[in-house]
């Protein structure tokens, strides 16, 4: 229950944040990714189908908080959208931080990024799925970017060297991670 909670507060700041054009955790120097791109318009849809509904039943249902838990339906669903929007993955100077939602998060070390290549595959399952040495970070079923790691990195109860995720550009986000990762070992060098 409280990572429900959790997860509407922070959906309802989010939405603050999208108004004011703002992102939660991206500094001036870091390089925002965004996965958001193909689920937005979705989500749009669906709230108006909500406010539509919201409409109809006003008209015919009297009784004031039935228009209230609408309401609450449409913050909601434009709630997930602003998160998906305010809170992108972030290449910052020596970590890649991949994100999906605002329940879950997860710290990739620059030094431990052997390979990075853009390549989609569709996924049929869980949000996050561990499948042997490989984590998936799914949105709208599929991923698009593929890390291979040259160090083992512990998720939950696994160990993975290969990362798939989301990304709106994916050769654009490949292009920023393996810039970061040869100007971080020039750097360490």
């Amino acid at each position: 229950m409280r990572r429900i909670l959790l997860a509407q507060w922070r959906g309802l700041a989010s939405l603050w944040l999208w108004v004011r054009r703002r992102r939660t955790g991206v500094g001036p120097h870091d390089t925002a990714i965004g996965y958001a791109r193909d689920q937005v318009p979705t989500l749009f849809v669906l709230a108006g189908a909500l406010a539509l509904e919201t409409f109809v039943v006003g008209l015919l249902v009297p009784w004031w908080w039935i228009h209230v838990l609408d309401a609450l339906a449409v913050l909601q669903v434009l709630g997930v959208a602003a998160v998906m929007v305010t809170r992108p993955h972030v290449l910052t100077g020596d970590t890649l931080v991949l994100r999906t939602g605002v329940l879950s998060e997860l710290r990739v070390p620059l030094v431990s990024v052997a390979s990075a290549r853009a390549h989609r595959k569709d996924h049929n399952g869980p949000s996050i799925e561990i499948d042997g040495d490989t984590l998936s970070i799914v949105i709208g079923n599929q991923t698009d970017v593929t890390l291979v790691l040259s160090e083992p990195l512990s998720v939950e109860d696994s160990t993975v060297t290969t990362i798939r995720f989301r990304a709106d550009e994916p050769r654009e986000a490949v292009r920023a991670i393996t810039e970061a990762s040869r100007q971080l070992a020039a750097d360490v060098s």
